[in-house]
């Protein structure tokens, strides 16, 4: 069996680089892999662009072979195509609708997602009738929706800090009008799309959704009365560079759908709630200098920070927010969703409030950081007593792909010019601990670089040997 999935493999590079249709035609009945790969890492539609044969590439573009201008394969197939027909015909495929095959999200817009899905009326497709779930959104979430969005009758559960961290139009609306509002109905005198609304606010949890050719322009009004800029900048380019390709090649391109993703720095869930934590903090802060004469000065935020949790840290209160602390961390999860109602007083009214033990305030604020935008920037003064507490605080809320930045960071300063060899072995020991195989294969390295430096060193000769 091995053998003969070789053999059909090898004929099919063999096929498509002599343009041997009819080869082609009986490999496909008989179910050979178009986007096999030989030795060179090549696929077969590569080397029947490269020869320059234009019916075995319809074939197996038609066939199912990979080919978009966005991967490496797509654009390796474009460059190596002998002629303007071979490119003529890549270009033709690439305009054509298809079903779409999107790349897995990355863990946090993933979890992002998983939120917004959780919401029954959000579990069914924009083009379903909305059915009861099976399971209400509080026993599926610790932090169910706080806001319900009701446009042409059908209703899209959000959180509001979602919301205000990715629209200043929504934003503004929740610190004003929509402020004690748990529901919000768009009239029809805004001739909303609710397939359209839906589309965007999911977007705005996952950074990615696609958008049919024929709605690109309501979905374009949406987002500028939303104030989304980076969106309408981007369907703006979408259309230049559409009507561009469309006057060049002389095919119509108009059909194609757009798939909005999230790829800048400003476009990104993460770098837009950045903004909400700064907003936060300063809170957090004002909160904690009330009587002192230094709280105007830390009033930074010109909008409400919707938070709807603290969490006392020795003296310091943080003002966080449910769902992305329980989406972050399954510590958090579970605290939040067993908790005893304790309160804590301010300026709104009342939250719940969490009590931290343990932990550093410096080291609690870079937790929420990484937790709220998936970055660790520095370590700040100390590095090491930092990255020490960090992969103390990984591994006690269970976030342990922040082990991974920590490291990031913390290997600079891992260095003999830097640190004493007694120092290095200690973070040998504290890398077993935490489990950090990156920070272990580092100290590892220079061990055994400089073995005569530390077998030599009275220091070292205990933890290192």
């Amino acid at each position: 069996m091995g053998s003969a999935a070789g053999d059909m493999e090898l004929d099919i590079f063999q096929a498509a680089r002599a343009g041997d249709c009819a080869l082609l035609g009986r490999l496909l009945q008989e179910g050979a892999d178009l986007n096999a790969r030989d030795r060179w890492d090549s696929i077969p539609l590569y080397y029947a662009c490269l020869a320059g044969h234009d019916a075995a590439v319809r074939m197996l573009l038609e066939g199912g072979a990979v080919c978009d201008d966005s991967t490496f394969e797509g654009e390796r197939c474009y460059r190596a195509a002998l002629n303007l027909g071979i490119r003529r015909i890549l270009r033709e495929y690439e305009s054509r609708p298809r079903p779409p095959r999107p790349l897995p999200l990355a863990p946090f817009p993933a979890a992002l997602r998983s939120a917004f899905l959780a919401c029954p009326a959000n579990r069914v497709g924009a083009d379903s009738t909305p059915t009861l779930a099976t399971d209400a959104a509080g026993e599926l979430w610790p932090s169910p929706p706080d806001i319900t969005l009701y446009v042409q009758g059908r209703p899209i559960e959000a959180h509001r800090v979602i919301l205000a961290a990715r629209s200043p139009y929504f934003r503004r609306k929740l610190a004003t009008e929509w402020r004690n509002r748990r529901d919000v109905t768009f009239s029809s005198s805004h001739s909303l799309s609710f397939k359209l609304m839906h589309s965007l606010v999911s977007f705005f949890y996952s950074d990615r959704c696609e958008v049919p050719a024929e709605d690109l322009q309501d979905f374009a009004r949406i987002c500028k009365a939303c104030k989304c800029k980076g969106i309408v900048d981007r369907l703006t380019a979408h259309k230049k560079r559409r009507d561009t390709q469309t006057r060049e090649l002389g095919r119509d391109y108009s059909q194609k759908p757009f798939v909005l993703q999230g790829r800048s720095m400003d476009g990104r869930a993460a770098s837009a709630l950045r903004r909400i934590l700064h907003d936060s903090l300063a809170n957090s802060r004002e909160e904690d200098l009330r009587n002192s004469e230094l709280v105007e000065t830390c009033r930074s935020s010109e909008y409400d920070d919707l938070t709807d949790v603290c969490v006392k840290v020795g003296d310091r209160v943080f003002r966080c927010h449910q769902l992305i602390l329980t989406l972050r961390s399954e510590y958090f999860k579970t605290r939040l969703s067993r908790r005893t109602d304790f309160l804590h007083s301010n300026n709104g009214g009342e939250l719940p409030l969490l009590e931290e033990h343990d932990v550093s305030a410096e080291a609690f604020e870079k937790m929420l950081e990484y937790v709220y935008t998936d970055e660790l920037e520095d370590l700040d003064d100390d590095p090491l007593s930092m990255a020490e507490e960090l992969l103390d605080i990984a591994s006690r809320y269970l976030l342990f792909p922040l082990k991974r930045l920590v490291a990031d960071l913390l290997l600079p300063h891992l260095d003999l010019d830097r640190v004493s060899s007694a120092e290095l072995c200690r973070w040998l020991m504290l890398s077993d601990i935490y489990d950090v195989a990156k920070v272990r294969e580092h100290c590892q390295d220079i061990i055994d670089r400089n073995f005569e430096v530390f077998a030599e060193s009275q220091g070292s000769s205990a933890p290192c040997f």
